[in-house]
């Protein structure tokens, strides 16, 4: 199975189900599969500022083109540097299709809203008259189930090879506001459950490329609730992978 080392200012180029190495900073690589069960194209991640939000785009750094009478020194966020320094903590990737109700590969419905209860997404008001309007569902456009929210758990195809000392963090993004839906947070500790051939984390994908004992690997798996009578677009950015050195965080296998 072929290995190719891309160039991170070519990442925009399209990967399938081919073993790619992208080299992201000295301590960070990005590493794909090659399970053809993932059959769309998907780019590595890339960095943050590669997906400022349109509303972030279009904002005026004064605040009086919006409030004529302004307000303390007239700036918007523009001027914020908090926001400003969000832009390169981190890495992102859209959705690369639409995610819904069906069940695929990259996003499996093997999670339960009662598994968040007490919680807005575990909200189980009953089956509405005539069931949910389910857009995913083709045969009756009808979903009987009583809970609103259905929990989706992604499986991508890329994978964080880090430095011994640095670990990946999964954080939802704070650009998005959905009522649609959510995605949630996580930081599983390094190399959590090698599989056997020392090739994956786990066994749910097929990767191609063995596992380096001296390296702390982080697949990328992220959770999303999603409204029965929603879609997630594809090209929707969900969640942000920012890396984060801690010096105990060498090679822990779980």
């Amino acid at each position: 199975m072929m290995r190719k080392t891309v160039n991170p200012a070519n990442c925009n180029q399209m990967f399938t189900t081919v073993n790619h190495s992208v080299e992201a900073t000295p301590y960070l690589t990005w590493e794909s599969c090659n399970d053809s069960r993932f059959d769309f194209e998907c780019a590595p991640p890339e960095p943050l500022h590669n997906f400022l939000p349109g509303w972030f785009k279009n904002l005026r750094g004064n605040i009086t083109e919006y409030l004529p009478e302004g307000f303390g020194a007239d700036h918007t966020i523009r001027h914020c540097v908090g926001f400003r320094g969000l832009v390169d903590i981190g890495y992102a990737m859209p959705l690369p299709v639409p995610v819904g109700g069906w069940q695929t590969h990259f996003a499996s419905g093997n999670l339960h809203p009662e598994m968040m209860h007490g919680t807005p997404w575990a909200d189980c008001p009953g089956t509405p008259e005539g069931g949910w309007h389910d857009p995913t569902e083709t045969s009756t456009g009808r979903d009987f189930s009583p809970y609103r929210y259905r929990m989706k758990l992604l499986f991508w195809p890329w994978r964080a090879k880090m430095a011994p000392g640095w670990r990946m963090m999964i954080l939802p993004n704070p650009w998005e506001w959905s009522p649609h839906w959510q995605a949630f947070a996580g930081a599983p500790g390094a190399n959590y459950q090698i599989n056997n051939s020392n090739t994956g984390l786990g066994n749910y994908s097929t990767w191609g490329t063995p596992i380096d004992n001296s390296y702390n690997y982080f697949n990328i798996e992220t959770v999303l609730a999603v409204h029965r009578e929603h879609v997630i677009p594809a090209g929707t950015v969900t969640f942000w992978a920012v890396p984060v050195y801690e010096p105990q965080e060498n090679n822990h296998a779980n």
